[in-house]
């Protein structure tokens, strides 16, 4: 209750009537006054299939995002690192998942979203990095495994840089996702200061790299060739391998598309959007 001008008390409501919100405010005075706000009759974001399917897409485009995220915030050539360059990975990525699930929209696809989305989020064949720079024919990543291949005659540390080609300050960074593991990635430098003319061989094999990542890389000679194992075979499904060299004072990569096994899931720290099947609406599988 408050006073009017006429000195009579005035009520004020609150709640809503039809489409018209009353509450109370203050005038310029400081003095309460009944306000009155009507509600949009026409939703600006209406959920039609189009914006269901599309927040579908960028929700399985954002769990890969938080699984690669010490990848790809610095993986595209001419384009800044942190923030832009995960805008960058969602630009591209989020096209590739949207054509492949309107293509083949009962599964069977690339990224394993279709029209009955379960929960989880599948994983897919991702661009992680892009650029001009070429993947040494030597060097292949298959599961779980990283491997440079050389010959009986090249496995010398001189033949291991001639295999490489990189300069003193080019890596390579292995790249395995899948499984309840998330994501597994080790950056790898050949540092060694022994002459060209050494043998590679099992007890000096690890000594020739310096390593970092997340996970614990085991490096071992086999026919020939030097691999690094980052995880159990069968834990993780695809892999990919970048390329990093400093060319004029800027970072430059390869174009890396993971390749494998996508029947696999992110684990799905939130619920997805729903998304319109036909006349049937689902979220994470269940019935609205």
């Amino acid at each position: 209750m408050a006073k009017s001008k006429n000195g009579g008390t005035r009520s004020f409501i609150r709640g809503r009537i039809g489409s018209d919100v009353y509450s109370v405010g203050k005038d310029g005075k400081g003095a309460r006054q009944q306000v009155v706000r009507s509600l949009a009759e026409q939703v600006a974001n209406p959920r039609t299939s189009a914006q269901m399917f599309g927040r579908m897409v960028m929700s399985t485009v954002m769990q890969a995002v938080s699984a690669l995220k010490p990848i790809i915030d610095h993986s595209f050539d001419g384009v800044a690192t942190g923030q832009p360059s995960i805008s960058e990975f969602i630009r591209r990525n989020y096209a590739l998942v949207k054509a492949d699930a309107e293509a083949h929209p009962h599964g069977d696809n690339t990224f394993g979203l279709n029209k009955y989305q379960e929960k989880g989020v599948k994983g897919g064949l991702y661009i992680i990095s892009n650029g001009s720079v070429q993947l040494p024919a030597a060097v292949s990543i298959s599961t779980t495994f990283m491997t440079i291949k050389l010959t009986e005659n090249t496995m010398t540390v001189g033949g291991l840089k001639a295999a490489l080609g990189l300069s003193a300050d080019g890596y390579l960074t292995a790249v395995v996702v899948g499984g309840t593991s998330g994501a597994a990635f080790a950056r790898v430098r050949l540092t060694t200061k022994l002459a060209d003319a050494t043998a590679i061989t099992a007890q000096n094999v690890a000594s020739l790299f310096t390593i970092e990542g997340n996970v614990e890389v085991k490096v071992t000679v086999y026919q020939n060739s030097v691999s690094f194992e980052l995880a159990e075979e069968g834990e993780l499904k695809t892999s990919g391998v970048i390329v990093s060299e400093k060319i004029a004072g800027a970072w430059q990569h390869n174009q890396c598309v993971l390749t494998g096994d996508t029947d696999f899931e992110f684990n799905a720290s939130a619920a997805l959007p729903t998304y319109p099947t036909g006349t049937q609406m689902f979220l994470n599988g269940g019935d609205l």
